[in-house]
């Protein structure tokens, strides 16, 4: 739920209208719309580099994933592992430009760790391979921009690993 949301809900729970306090909240997240529209063009332009630079970082540290029996194991199973990364990215973009967990949570991050877990695939790698996607993100943008975004990278390796 969007800060505006939550702050109309608790204002209508306690049957009152916005406070300035309120009403200065939601005008600094509706200031702060442009910049987290760039940061969702600046991740959705970069993902093709991202994924692929994580996942070969990945590999080149789980060789374990690519070899005969492994996870990643063939081009069929490799790219499926690209199109997970290519997900993850997805949700953390949805996340940036609404400000708040909430894609995450609704599109069912849990539901995605309890099918990898049934599928026997290695939840520590995804989350691994999430890490290594935030880490090559944040070195293309700025480190006040980065301090945001980062968080959203965090929030999935945490939901993948409870």
């Amino acid at each position: 739920m969007s800060i505006i949301q939550q702050t109309i809900a608790r204002a209508d729970t306690e049957t009152r209208y916005l406070s300035p306090g309120e009403m200065d909240q939601i005008k600094d997240f509706l200031m702060s719309g442009d910049r987290r529209l760039k940061l969702v063009k600046a991740l959705t332009e970069s993902r093709d580099f991202i994924i692929k630079k994580a996942a070969n970082e990945l590999f080149q540290g789980q060789p374990n994933l690519v070899s005969p029996g492994g996870n990643a194991y063939g081009a069929s199973m490799t790219a499926t592992c690209l199109r997970d990364m290519d997900y993850y990215l997805r949700l953390v973009t949805y996340s940036v430009a609404t400000g708040e967990t909430s894609p995450m949570q609704d599109i069912g991050v849990i539901g995605a760790r309890q099918m990898y877990q049934s599928l026997g695939t290695p939840v520590n790698a995804v989350a691994e391979s999430i890490a290594k996607m935030k880490t090559i993100a944040m070195s293309l943008i700025s480190a006040e921009d980065a301090g945001e975004v980062g968080g959203y990278f965090d929030y999935l390796v945490k939901a993948l690993q409870r």
